[in-house]
């Protein structure tokens, strides 16, 4: 048996438990995607991206990508497999591209363990938050994915890396929906897109707003930003990627007086504040998209422009 799991939290947590454990180790929320470039062009595409965003290295990403990979094409096909996701953008993403990798190879023998929420923990935000104990008792829970499940992990996959952002709106309402949470998770998508009233896509808005109100302190705001979003599945690294966007060119929205999270810089507590040009956008007399440049990606949908300002 072989056990996929998203993060060393869990991977670690389970250790002990009978088969081989493969964490896995990409963040399919975000960054370039398309189905139209190889495996090897999208890999180096995202590690440009990743290393210019988060600051990993990128000898380093595509070195993980191609292990990974690797891991995938050794698996024995008469081997079962289990993946653990849960419900957030985050894990689902993931569980797509893995059923869409894994049905591709052939492999039949597929299991899921995915929750969304568990007794006694509130906010859920995922399997992390269980102990070795609660995670390794969910096992008898498993349930065997189905060919119907299978052809719709595959056709989101390929909608939601569609250019095209109606690719993902086609899928909501033709598409036959048999997994517990993808379809929420898909219909979520539009939120990351950037409102015609603003610029803003609701994660920034919000952030705004809480910025704000006073909640300046990354991690502080980070929390409750991920409290409001519980089904993005928000790592602080994302998040702070986000926030470093509206911090660009020569009218940006926001102000820091640290640098944000990255992967090269330990975590700070850096104290956030609006600028003029924010508190105008936030209050609907100005559009982000006319004063700071976008460059980003939802999905396989590249948003792109240049500031006129």
């Amino acid at each position: 048996m072989i056990h996929i799991v998203n993060g060393d939290v869990v991977g670690n947590k389970i250790q002990g438990i009978d088969g081989e454990i493969i964490v896995w180790r990409e963040m399919y929320d975000f960054g370039p995607l398309s189905l139209e470039w190889s495996k090897a062009e999208q890999i180096q595409r995202r590690a440009v991206f990743f290393e210019e965003r988060l600051g990993i290295p990128s000898a380093f990403f595509i070195s993980n990508c191609e292990k990974q990979n690797n891991l995938l094409n050794n698996i024995s096909k008469k081997e079962e497999i289990v993946l653990w996701f849960e419900h957030d953008k985050f894990d689902q993403t993931m569980l797509m591209y893995l059923l869409t990798e894994l049905s591709s190879k052939g492999f039949g023998k597929l299991s899921m363990i995915s929750i969304n929420r568990y007794p006694g923990i509130y906010p859920f935000h995922g399997l992390g938050q269980l102990s070795s104990e609660q995670l390794l008792a969910l096992i008898d829970h498993k349930k065997e994915i189905t060919m119907e499940q299978i052809r719709e992990a595959v056709s989101g996959w390929s909608a939601y890396n569609s250019k095209d952002s109606e690719e993902i709106e086609k899928w909501i309402q033709t598409e036959r929906h048999f997994l517990p949470f993808l379809l929420q998770v898909l219909k979520e998508q539009r939120s990351y897109f950037p409102s015609p009233k603003n610029g803003l896509n609701e994660v920034e808005y919000l952030s705004l707003q809480l910025i704000d109100q006073g909640v300046g302190q990354f991690y502080t705001l980070f929390n409750r930003v991920s409290k409001e979003r519980v089904n993005d599945g928000l790592s602080d690294l994302l998040f702070a990627a986000i926030l470093n966007e509206l911090m660009k060119g020569k009218n940006p929205l926001l102000i820091s007086d640290l640098p944000l999270p990255s992967y090269k810089l330990s975590p700070s507590n850096a104290t956030l504040q609006l600028t003029t040009h924010g508190l105008d956008v936030l209050n609907g007399k100005k559009n982000r998209l006319d004063l700071v440049e976008i460059n980003w990606w939802v999905g396989g949908v590249h948003l792109q422009n240049k500031s006129s300002c």
